[in-house]
């Protein structure tokens, strides 16, 4: 039962589809489903609460106590978030403006509630459930990409049981792309052959999703967070082998579309390629445009650098632009050079829990490979908030707040430092046995 309701909550956090629920004059509010987690996990409380043995406890390799930087930092980041929103109201009488605070506070929210999960339930094997419940949910992806009557030339990856994916593409696919690194674990960790090529032929799938939606924030991110959780894990041939074989598959596909250059499909894949290009490229600005909004905001910006903007509708000085395609200058125009400061901290802090929960991990252990993952998410959300508010909306920011929110728990000094018997033996250094020696 408990592993039952772990994966219904894992399934809840993963499900990438969303429900507008109001409007707030003419901006939609969008529920996704891990936003009724601070309804739900109350209920499933009963059924997930698990205490490590005194055996467990006993095997720490460090002072069992909670990481306490990362959720204070969020609880002053929202409490400071709020008294800013609510002082612009006072000044303009603008609701929308607690809408605009509410929606950039509540993921950081998720670090207070991923901190009762993993003191409920070991954080890392939900963090491993979760992992497999993302790899179900790209399995669906991709049936209902190849399924659709206009494949290959359909979007992909925009359609999850004919619903369309929140904010596709670059919300999606950003959030599919920096998950990737997890489901890799998920396999590298599993027991059985079968699941492990399962994982990765997933992990395969996701990509040509990405790629197809021609996504380009979510394809660096999934390159980014890819490459940095096999190179942290010592898979550096590998690396390199697979440079090799996308070499020689990008020649053969060259190839390919030349002899078949004549043919509908081909054509219209062109056709969609070219358009793209012509996007990025478009007045010679590869950023589609975001090179003068960022220029933009950061004139903004030096006028009222310390508090910002006090959640001002950034409408209101760009006409139909409504943020400032980055999630650093976002913080930065909302709540000023303080409200960054702070933000970037609690985004250091992940970084910084994961390292220390390494320190107490065994190498090649299955919490060390998911460890490594987490980190290697991280990053690549991070880098991808260069060109998105990727932890703005809701999809990405629940899931990420939630999940390092997890590893802040005691309990997960105490799990990190579990390892599970293969590992054990696999790492154990084989012992000569004396032989026996007769007397002549």
């Amino acid at each position: 039962m408990r592993v039952l309701w772990l994966w219904i909550l894992s399934g809840i956090v993963v499900w990438p589809v969303h429900s507008t629920i109001a409007t707030v004059g003419d901006k939609p509010i969008d529920m996704m489903l891990s936003d009724m987690l601070f309804l739900i996990l109350p209920i499933a409380y009963p059924f997930i609460r698990s205490k490590p043995t005194p055996a467990q406890c006993a095997a720490a390799k460090g002072p069992i106590r909670w990481y306490s930087l990362t959720p204070t930092l969020a609880l002053i980041f929202v409490i400071f978030v709020t008294a800013e929103a609510a002082i612009g109201l006072g000044l303009s009488g603008e609701t929308v403006r607690i809408f605009s605070a509410f929606k950039l506070a509540k993921p950081v929210g998720f670090v207070l509630l991923g901190l009762l999960l993993g003191s409920w339930s070991d954080p890392l094997e939900f963090i491993d459930i979760f992992s497999r419940s993302f790899a179900v949910i790209v399995g669906l992806t991709f049936f209902f990409t190849i399924t659709d009557p206009s494949f290959p030339l359909g979007e992909w990856g925009k359609y999850l049981f004919q619903f369309e994916l929140s904010g596709y593409p670059n919300t999606p696919m950003t959030f599919y792309g920096v998950l990737v690194p997890l489901m890799i674990a998920a396999a590298d960790t599993s027991r059985s052959r079968a699941i492990r090529l399962i994982g990765w032929g997933l992990a395969g799938a996701a990509t040509l999703i990405i790629l197809g939606s021609m996504s380009r924030s979510s394809a660096m991110a999934l390159f980014f967070g890819t490459v940095i959780y096999l190179a942290t894990t010592g898979r550096q041939a590998f690396l390199v082998g697979c440079f090799m074989v996308l070499s020689v598959l990008s020649i053969v596909g060259f190839g390919l579309f030349s002899a078949l250059q004549e043919t509908q499909v081909v054509e219209v894949l062109t056709e969609r390629i070219q358009h793209r290009v012509e996007r990025s490229t478009e007045q010679d600005d590869p950023s589609s445009g975001r090179y003068e909004i960022w220029q933009f905001t950061l004139e903004l910006c030096a006028e009222r650098p310390i508090f910002g903007f006090l959640f001002e509708s950034f409408s209101r000085y760009t006409g139909d632009v409504d943020t400032p395609h980055q999630q650093y200058l976002e913080v930065l125009y909302k709540c000023g050079g303080l409200g960054l400061l702070l933000y970037s901290w609690i985004l250091i802090s992940c970084l910084t829990i994961t390292r220390r929960l390494l320190r107490l991990t065994l190498r090649g252990s299955p919490n060390w490979h998911r460890l490594h993952a987490m980190f290697a998410m991280m990053i690549a959300v991070m880098l991808g908030n260069l060109t998105q508010p990727n932890l703005t909306y809701s999809l990405t920011g629940n899931m990420v707040f939630l999940l390092f929110g997890c590893l802040c728990s005691s309990r997960a000094v105490v799990s990190v430092s579990q390892v599970a018997g293969p590992a054990v033996r696999r790492l154990q250094p084989r012992v000569p046995i004396p032989q026996r020696r007769v007397a002549a």
